[in-house]
C-alpha cells in the first residue's frame, strides 16, 4: 500500500513539474511573439528610443521577477540556463532585454543585439558575463549608452567609488551557479574548481560611479521633490541605484556600489520607474520620486545613476 501511494505522489509529483514547465514555456513564448513583434511593428517607422523602450519595456509588465534565471544556453561550460527568458526576469536582464529591442530594426537582430549588451565583445561565456553594474556592463556598454548624470545632477553630482575584488567573487561562487552539488558530484565539484580558477587572474580594481544624491531629488524641509531635476530625466533612461561603497563583502567576496537598475519612463508629465522589483516580485510601474522617497538618510542607497542610448 506505501508503495502505491509513493508511486501515485511521485505521479503527481512529475506532472505538476511537467505542467509547470509547459506553463512557463507557453508564457516564454507568448511574451517572446509580442515582444518580437512590438520590434517589428517599429522597423517601418522614425520612432524615438524613447518611444521604442517605452512599447517594448510595456509588453513584459507584470512578469514575474526570479535572479539567476538565464546564463549561456545548453552549450555553456558553467551556466546552462537560456540565453533569454520571456517568462521571468531580475532586474538587469530585464533592461538588457529592453535596450537590445530597441537597438534592434528587426526581431533577427534581438539575440545577437543581447549578446553584445549582456557579453563583453558578445562572447558569450560566464567569464565574459558583465556581472558587475560599474566595472562590467555600464563600462563594456560605453559604444551604446551615454552617462548624463552630471548633466541631470546639474552641478549637484558625486562619484560613488567601491574596491571591486572580482577574484574573491570568484571563490565565493557556489554550485548554485553550475545547478549542481559539489558535495555530491565529483563532477560538479571539479567543474566548481575550474571555475574558481578562472576568476584568479583578475585584480581589485577601484569603480568609480557618478550619481546624482537623493538630497538634491529632494529639497527644502518638507523634502519637496526637485520638479526640475525630474524634468532633466529623459524618458527611456537606464538608471542605477548607486549605494557607495556598499558593503557587501561578507555574503558575495567583494564590495559593490549598484545594487539595482531600471528605467525611467515619462506618462503624462509623470516620471515613473519600470523596473523588475524584488520587493513586489513583479516587473512594475512606481512613482519615481515615491520609490527613492522611501530611503531615509541612513540608507546605504545614496542616489542614482542615468545613462541614456547613443542612437
Amino acid at each position: 500500500m506505501k508503495c502505491i501511494i509513493r508511486k501515485a505522489l511521485t505521479a503527481l509529483s512529475i506532472t505538476f513539474m511537467c505542467s509547470s514547465a509547459m506553463a512557463m514555456n507557453q508564457l516564454d513564448s507568448a511574451n517572446r511573439a509580442v515582444f518580437y513583434k512590438t520590434i517589428d511593428d517599429f522597423s517601418a517607422t522614425a520612432a524615438s528610443n524613447a518611444d521604442k523602450i517605452d512599447a517594448l519595456s510595456a509588453t513584459l509588465l507584470g512578469t514575474e521577477y526570479l535572479g539567476g534565471s538565464v546564463g549561456e544556453g545548453d552549450q555553456g561550460k558553467y551556466d546552462k540556463d537560456p540565453l533569454s527568458r520571456f517568462d521571468v526576469f531580475d532586474c538587469t536582464t530585464y533592461v538588457e532585454t529592453i535596450l537590445a529591442g530597441a537597438i534592434s530594426s528587426t526581431s533577427e537582430e534581438f539575440q545577437s543585439n543581447l549578446h553584445r549588451i549582456r557579453y563583453r565583445d558578445a562572447k558569450v561565456d560566464f567569464v565574459s558575463r558583465n556581472h558587475f553594474p560599474s566595472v562590467d556592463w555600464i563600462r563594456n556598454n560605453q559604444d551604446k549608452l551615454m552617462d548624463i548624470t552630471p548633466d541631470v545632477g546639474d552641478g549637484k553630482a558625486r562619484v560613488a567609488k567601491a574596491m571591486i575584488d572580482k577574484s574573491a567573487w570568484y571563490q565565493a561562487l557556489t554550485g548554485y551557479v553550475l545547478k549542481c552539488d559539489p558535495e555530491s558530484s565529483r563532477q560538479c565539484l571539479n567543474l566548481l574548481k575550474q571555475l574558481h580558477e578562472e576568476g584568479r587572474i583578475y585584480k581589485t580594481e577601484p569603480a568609480y560611479i557618478p550619481y546624482v544624491p537623493l538630497t538634491a531629488l529632494f529639497i527644502g524641509n518638507e523634502n519637496d521633490v526637485n520638479q526640475a531635476l525630474l524634468d532633466r530625466i529623459p524618458s527611456g533612461s537606464v538608471i542605477s541605484m548607486v549605494r557607495p561603497n556598499w558593503n557587501i563583502k561578507q555574503y558575495i567576496g567583494t564590495n559593490m556600489n549598484v545594487s539595482h537598475q531600471g528605467l525611467a519612463i515619462r506618462k503624462n508629465g509623470t516620471l515613473l520607474l519600470r523596473h523588475a522589483s524584488l520587493t513586489n516580485k513583479k516587473v512594475m510601474d512606481e512613482n519615481f520620486a515615491e520609490y527613492f522617497s522611501k530611503y531615509s538618510e541612513t540608507s546605504s542607497l545614496k542616489g542614482f545613476n542615468v545613462q541614456v542610448l547613443r542612437r
